[in-house]
């Protein structure tokens, strides 16, 4: 063998120590290995190194540290969407804005329903047909009477309730109480009773009802078969009907005419002869006694008073 291949013994003592050196230990296999360095020490390829390059290159933005902070966002959303909702269902909904924003209640609908002015204390019922607040609504009377009377605040009616009018009366029942003027005629504890200051004629008489924005609600138009009636009586019925509120049927009105008949709109209007103060004319007749515009078919002759019910 020749002996050109052979090392000298020289050269492999001085080579050994450099073998020694890279075969020393790792320094670590994994990142806790360089835990005690400091907490941005990370091992890599062996040995714990500062972590700021891989860590802003490759596990910020990385799944790990997605998983992690990144939630937020999600998370932001869905408080987001947990505040819509609370927002669309109690804070800014329409419960609240019912309820907690302080809407006024809604308005009750009343209707005309019995009256008599032929007794000591005259008096006028109506009917809610639907219930609300009573504040505002106005009853007038358009001939000769300077009837009128507006509702205070402060009652609420329920669909059904039974409200009388006592011009000359000398009570008024308190609110959430209608039975607080008790039950000595001509009060009742079937009805809200309502005292004002007035009295009613017995010859023709032509109500009207208003809502508290002063738009026509009802109305309904009395004569008596003879005698004189007021001057104004067919205009006042003639107003009743440009309001919608009262049969369409044109007024036979002809002041010339020998003939009742043919005077004060009797063709149209509810004929209220022959009461007594013991007797009423009352809204209780034909298929839909309560529908407007109303008409005379809807009204009965007088009958004996029924004062509270409907």
């Amino acid at each position: 063998m020749s002996p050109s291949h052979r090392v000298p013994r020289a050269l492999a003592v001085a080579v050994l120590p450099l073998f020694s050196a890279c075969s020393s230990p790792p320094e670590c296999t994994e990142n806790r290995d360089c835990a005690s360095r400091g907490p941005d020490i990370v091992c890599v390829e062996e040995r714990c190194v500062q972590a700021a390059a891989p860590d802003a290159g490759t596990h910020d933005a990385g799944t790990e540290d997605a998983g992690v902070v990144d939630p937020e966002p999600p998370d932001a959303g869905t408080e987001e969407a947990d505040g819509g909702t609370d927002a669309g269902a109690g804070d800014a909904g329409a419960p609240d804005s019912g309820t907690d924003g302080g809407s006024s209640a809604p308005e009750a609908s009343l209707r005309i329903t019995e009256i008599n002015p032929d007794r000591q204390q005259d008096l006028i019922e109506l009917v809610a047909v639907t219930g609300g607040t009573l504040t505002g609504i106005v009853l007038e009377e358009l001939t000769n009477s300077g009837f009128r009377f507006t509702f205070p605040q402060g009652y609420m009616v329920e669909t059904g309730d039974v409200v009388v009018l006592h011009l000359g009366g000398s009570c008024t029942d308190a609110p959430g109480n209608p039975g607080s003027c008790g039950q000595t005629e001509p009060f009742t504890l079937r009805a809200w009773d309502f005292s004002t200051p007035g009295s009613l004629s017995y010859s023709g008489k032509v109500f009207e009802l208003f809502a508290s924005n002063g738009s026509p609600v009802d109305g309904v138009p009395f004569v008596r078969a003879s005698g004189e009636m007021p001057n104004n009586l067919a205009a006042a019925v003639q107003r009743l009907q440009a309001d919608r509120v009262w049969d369409p049927t044109p007024c036979v009105h002809n002041p010339a005419s020998q003939f009742a008949r043919d005077r004060y709109c009797r063709n149209i209007a509810v004929d209220w002869s022959n009461l007594d103060p013991n007797s009423s004319v009352m809204r209780i007749s034909g298929s839909e006694p309560l529908a407007t515009p109303g008409a005379k078919t809807q009204w009965s002759g007088p009958l004996p008073s029924r004062w509270g019910t409907y």
